[in-house]
Order: C-alpha cells, then structure tokens, then sequence
C-alpha cells in the first residue's frame, strides 16, 4: 500500500521531461524485421559502436550482455564444417576470422561499458572492476545490496571496455515492480558499479567512485550501523538511501530518446553526419525493447518498461538533478506520527466518541495524504501515509471494540435490573441511551389504564398474608405479560391495582384501539385464571386518552419513569366508576372517539370527583366483529333511545326504553356489563326526578359521589 501511493504520486505528477543527453539504440521489431533475428553477428554490433563513437558519443553502454562467443564467426562455421565432414583439407579465407576479435577491437578504439546481470544464486563467475572504489567514511558494504553469481561477458570483451557495470534490477518482492535501482551492490567483497554509476564515470573521464558513509565528515548518522548516503561520480554526487539505492523518478516514454538499431547498421556517411547533434556528447546505451527479447519490466506509471528505458531514465533524473528522497530519518518519523495519532484517539475516544473521532480521523487523513503530496510535489521526497494510518485505523477498531463491550455490558446491566418492570421497549431504549435515566419528561398522547382487584380487602380477609401473595403473583403474572404483548408500559402496581400506559416512551399507533384490545384480553385472561383456581375473582379496567407529561419523576435517590396530569386522574377515575355501573371495562369519551370499531356502548355523562367538566363514559363489551351483530345493533339502539328520552326528561317512555333494553341484554348474554344495574341506577333517577324534578337548565349530567 505505501508503494501504491508513491506510484500514484509519480502518476499524477512525472518527473519533468528535459532535454538531457541520453539517448537509446533499440533493438525494437522494426530492426529486427529488417536486419534478422538476433542476436545479429557482433561485427554489426562493432560497426555500431564504432558510428557511434565516430559521432562523438560520450559514452555507449550496453544493457545487453554477451557472454557467450558469436555463433556466426567464420572459425566457428568452419570448424562445424570441418567436424561434419563437410569440408576437407584447408580453405583459403581473408580477413579476421572470429568476430568477437573484430568486436573487442572496436570496443577498445571507444568508450564502451560492458554490461553483465548480477545473480542472487551464487556462481563462480568472475567479472573485472574496471574503476576504483573509495570510501569516504567507514565502510559501508555491509549495508549494500548483496548479490552471489555473475553473468559476464567473454573475457576479451570486458578487457577492452572501458567500465563494466551490471544493468539488473531489483524489483520489490510485493508486486516485482522496479522502483529503486542501486548504483553500487556487492559480490563478496568486491564492490560493482551499476551500468549508470560507470555510463557518468567514463562519460566524464573520471577514474574512481567515491561512496560516501554515514559517519563521513558532515554527515548525519541517526543510527549505529554505518550506511551508504551518497556515492560521487565525478562532479556528480548521487544521494542514495542506506542499501547505495536511488528511487527512479520517472518520466515516461518519450519516443524522443531512441534511435531503431538497423539505422545505425546500415547508415551511410550523409545518415551518419544527419544523426550527429542526437549522439554527440550524450550518453548511448543499446538495448532491446521487441517483445520477444524478454527485457521488460514493471515500473511505477507503465506495466511494461523496456529495461534500457529505465536505465535511461535513472540516467536523466541523475543528469537533470530531479531526484526522489526518501531521507533515513523519515520511517522514524513516520512511526512517531503513528504512535502520536495512536494515543491521541486513545484518550479521545472514550470522551468524544468514535463518531465524532472518525470525523478527527477524516481531518488527520487528510492532513497527512495532504502533506505527503506536499511534500513530493514541492521537494520530491517520499513520505508514507500508510504505516501513520493504518495504526491509527487499528487503534480506532480496537478502541472503538473496547468500547462497544464497555456499552454492551453496561446495557447489559440496565437490561437485568429493569427488564422485569418495564417494557422490552423502554429497557432497549434506556439501555442504548444511559443518559435517558434523569429526571425530567416530555408532554406525549397517552392512554391510561387502571384496573383494580374488586373486594380485594374482603378477600385478603379470607387468606394468609402468603397465600394472598401468591394468589397476587399468579394474578400479576399473565396481567403483565398481556400488558406488555400490547407494547404498553407497566408504570406501577399498587397494592392490587395496575397502572399502565400506551405510546410512551415509543410511539405505539392506534393506542387506544391497542389498550381496548388489551383491556379485553385481561378480562379473558382473568377467566382462565378463575377457572384454574377455582376462586371468584373481578377486576374493574378504566381507560382514558388525553396529554400527559411523561419521564422519570421521583427523586435524586430515586425515581421511576411514569405519567401525570388530568388524564391520568381521570382515568383512575373512570377505573372507579366500574363497580357504581356493573362494568368490566369503562372508557372516556376520547378513548372512544379513537376505537369506534369496538361494541362500545355510551353509560353516562357523569362529572366525577374533582372536576368540573362533566365525562361521558362508554362500556366496552367486545370487539368489531360482535359490534356488527344484529343482536348488538337492536340492543344499542334500544339502550340509546332510552338514554334520549331520559335526557329529554321523558321519565314515562324512558322507563319502558330501558325494560326493553334490559330484556335484550338478558337474551344478548352480556357478561363484560351488568345492565340490569345500569337499568336500575336509571331507574331510581327517574324515581326521584318524579318526585322533584331537575332544575330547567339540567343536562342530563349526574354527578359522582364518591372516587
């Protein structure tokens, strides 16, 4: 990843095109199309070298090795000729026989660098060092690039050269992409010279090689171990890291360079003098770019670089002075960036959060890609942003690990003490929010319900102090789980009341149609309970909807999450009526006004305990499919004509309404409403408005004596 981002900051930003003298004689498909397959016979090679040399070439490096002696020379045909049996006796022959001769002669006349291929195997290959080495400083090879075997050239070759110096590469073992190239490397103990270090040695007539250490005079060692910083070739020093490496700074292909091999073979005199100012002076090197020569490579902004090329461009960024710097201090700094952000998320996460750190992070990434490339685009240095972020990444999943357990547990926690209390949906919330347990509420739309044990003091009279708890455990028990399957919250039991509420403190739709269900599903679930235990046991159910102010209300020491205001009163209120009209369950008019598809049946308009505005009630005696029965609908209709003529003061046709109604409840089967003691409680009204009617501003509202 760190060299990906060094190759992409080559991509976007090249190294800049000069024209410097280097150029390149290709061995390209064009030359082999017209001059045959290679290798070609070396006097053509010779004649090359020597019209290279005529024009006045600095220098002619080879990044092509020959190792092995010309197959074409005529004493090597003749010999073949002679060992078939094909020729006989002796053959007259003029000039030289052996072209290697011919092509040793040539080199010696001009300034030729030998290329040779260094091994990581070992051999027992021996290659001259045609330049001195000199250390400034302690010696450094120990640090060096480090090689085994040799491929060199014929012996008579290298000896007329005047350098030798090996054109291989080291690509990185990650993704075999060349990146660096050293100018130095070491085989034993001897010290080579790549083919760039000889190509600007014999270039400029220099004699020696100058590496220069670490602990040389004016330098900076920020280590133990004695390092390569730089290696002089003549007026040129070379800054290198701490192996005598340079990073390639490329340019790209620039067609510009190269000069197609079979020009040079066949020119005449009139080509030659056309091709002088593109040779003159300028560094040649001769290599091979066709495809089937096998000399390409991977480089940072193309995935297949003809070696020659590379060297080439190593060449210029050294003659051009645009190199890449990767300082030996810069891994130390890149480390100290990578603890330093390590620690700082560290002791920032758990007091601002892994959100609000990511959004850190996003700005610490950007500072660092942003410098990086400052940093490059301004002075050519390499600094990785890998290593800072990759750490600081790793912190950041560890921390935020860590911290995810941390919260686990803690809601964990919340979920064990208060799960038994409230509701699934109110422990999720508190345990994914901690901070909700405070003191304070909101104002929602509720719908309260109380219900209460009828003749609990009666009973607890009749049963021991345990028997009385575990009849109420067993009573509680299915109450709470049909409360909480109806997504209600279980705000307190008191004694053997139960006080409930719906759309708090998550939205619940339709709540109030939702608590009617539940209302009716507790009065069901009170017979299954009668029936097992064989006791006599009625509860009374009040309901009402309105605004309340809904949280956490108590004290500092202690506090549960409930709901006041005049909702609430008044549904405890209506909760106690239940006994006064013989009703299981008994609503509000604004619990009715949301749950019209229940058999809902108006009782009263009655101003309860403490209020001043008078509450109509209504009986719920079933749910939508027995509210659209025939039976139901007559019953209804009979009770509300009865309700009318009351209202209306028409005591006489009231009475008889009412009968009737109390007739088709008898045969309707009513059991969530004794009606006979609805028509009775009427009854006994209209009796006494007889004997003193009501005041002529009464509105049929009757008033409640006792909570």
């Amino acid at each position: 990843f760190s060299l990906s981002v060094f190759d992409s900051f080559q991509r976007i930003k090249p190294r800049e095109k000069k024209d410097t003298p280097v150029r390149i004689i290709d061995v390209d498909e064009a030359s082999l199309k017209a001059h045959g397959q290679w290798p070609w016979p070396r006097t053509d090679i010779a004649k090359m070298v020597k019209n290279l040399g005529e024009m006045g070439a600095a220098a002619i490096s080879f990044d092509i090795v020959f190792s092995e002696p010309d197959r074409t020379s005529p004493a090597r045909i003749l010999e073949q000729l002679r060992r078939s049996g094909t020729l006989e006796g002796t053959l007259s022959t003029s000039g030289p026989l052996d072209n290697d001769d011919v092509f040793a002669d040539t080199i010696d006349d001009w300034p030729v660098i030998a290329g040779m291929v260094l091994l990581r195997a070992p051999n027992e290959t021996k290659a001259l060092v045609k330049t001195g080495i000199a250390v400034a400083g302690s010696d450094p090879r120990d640090a060096l690039v480090t090689y085994g075997g040799i491929v060199g050239n014929l012996p008579a070759l290298e000896s007329a050269a005047k350098g030798v110096g090996y054109f291989s590469f080291e690509p990185d073992r990650f993704d075999r992409t060349v990146r660096r190239l050293p100018v130095v490397a070491r085989r034993g103990e001897d010290i080579h010279p790549s083919l760039l270090a000889e190509s600007l040695r014999v270039a400029q007539q220099a004699g020696t090689i100058i590496l220069k250490s670490s602990d040389a005079s004016g330098e900076q060692d920020w280590g133990e171990s004695v390092s390569m910083v730089a290696a002089k070739v003549g007026q040129l020093e070379i800054p290198t890291n701490e192996a005598g490496e340079i990073w390639i700074y490329h340019a790209g292909h620039q067609p510009e360079r190269f000069i197609s091999a079979h020009k040079l073979v066949n020119a005449t005199a009139a080509d030659l003098e056309k091709m002088r100012p593109f040779i003159e002076g300028h560094i040649v090197l001769i290599g091979a770019s066709a495809a089937g020569l096998l000399d390409v490579v991977a480089t940072p902004i193309s995935s297949s670089t003809a070696g020659v090329e590379v060297q080439a461009e190593a060449l210029e960024m050294v003659l051009s002075g645009q190199y890449l710097h990767r300082p030996d201090w810069a891994r130390g700094l890149e480390l100290a960036a990578t603890v330093l952000f390590s620690c700082l998320l560290i002791f920032l996460m758990p007091a601002i959060g892994p959100l609000w750190c990511a959004v850190l992070g996003a700005f610490v990434v950007a500072i660092c890609v942003g410098g990086s490339w400052f940093a490059f685009s301004h002075y050519n240095y390499l600094f990785d942003t890998v290593y800072p972020l990759a750490g600081a990444t790793f912190v950041y999943l560890v921390v935020s690990g860590v911290l995810f357990l941390t919260a686990e547990n803690q809601r964990i926690a919340i979920r064990q003490a208060f799960a038994q209390y409230l509701a699934p949906e109110l422990v999720e919330r508190l345990a994914d929010d901690p901070s909700a347990l405070k003191l304070g509420g909101e104002e929602r739309e509720l719908t309260v319900l109380f219900s209460d044990v009828r003749g609990f003091t009666s009973l607890s009279e009749k049963l021991t102090s345990e028997e009385l708890a575990e009849l109420m455990n067993a009573y509680f028990t299915p109450m709470t789980s049909v409360l909480l399957r109806s997504e209600a919250t279980i705000d307190k039991y008191i004694g053997d009341a139960i006080m409930a509420f719906w759309n708090a403190p998550l939205d619940v739709e339709n709540h109030a149609a939702r608590a009617c269900e539940a209302a009716l599903d507790m009065i069901d679930t009170l017979e299954t309970l009668r029936q097992e235990r064989g006791i006599d046991l009625n509860i009374g159910i009040g309901l009402n909807t309105g605004v309340c102010s809904v949280g956490n209300f108590g004290s500092d020491q202690r506090f549960n999450y409930s709901a006041l205001g005049d909702a609430v009163n008044l549904s405890a209120r209506i909760e106690g009526l239940t006994k006064y009209y013989g009703a299981d369950i008994l609503i509000g008019s604004s619990t009715a006004a949301k749950a019209l598809d229940f058999a809902l049946l108006e009782l009263d308009l009655i101003r309860v305990v403490g209020k001043t505005r008078p509450e109509r009630i209504f009986a719920v005696l079933g749910e939508e499919e027995f509210a659209n029965t025939h039976e139901f609908l007559v019953f209804k209709a009979s009770h509300e004509e009865a309700l009318a003529a009351y209202r209306s003061r028409k005591w006489t046709r009231a009475l008889g309404a009412f009968a009737k109604a109390k007739f088709q409840a008898e045969e309707l089967g009513l059991y969530l409403l004794n009606y006979e003691k609805v028509a009775a409680l009427y009854e006994e009204r209209i009796l006494k408005f007889r004997k003193r009617p009501p005041p002529l501003a009464w509105d049929g509202v009757s008033d409640a004596e006792s909570k």
